[in-house]
């Protein structure tokens, strides 16, 4: 066989888990349904055009405090 190269962790300490969703503020979860809702719908481009939902959802973001 050729040579093969495998990625190998070499980071110290133990593997992280994925972060919860409690971990997560209403500002990022809010962000994050926007991401989720524009990247699925046919009728938002994103950064360009919005449907109604996905502006819904924006304005909702930009409501909550950092």
């Amino acid at each position: 066989m050729g040579d093969r190269s495998e990625w190998r962790d070499t980071s110290s300490g133990p593997p992280r888990a994925a972060a919860t969703a409690a971990e997560f503020t209403p500002k990022q979860k809010t962000f994050r349904a926007y991401m989720d809702h524009s990247q699925g719908c046919p009728d938002c481009d994103y950064g360009n055009r919005r449907c109604d939902v996905a502006q819904e959802i924006w304005e909702a973001w930009r409501a909550l405090p950092q």
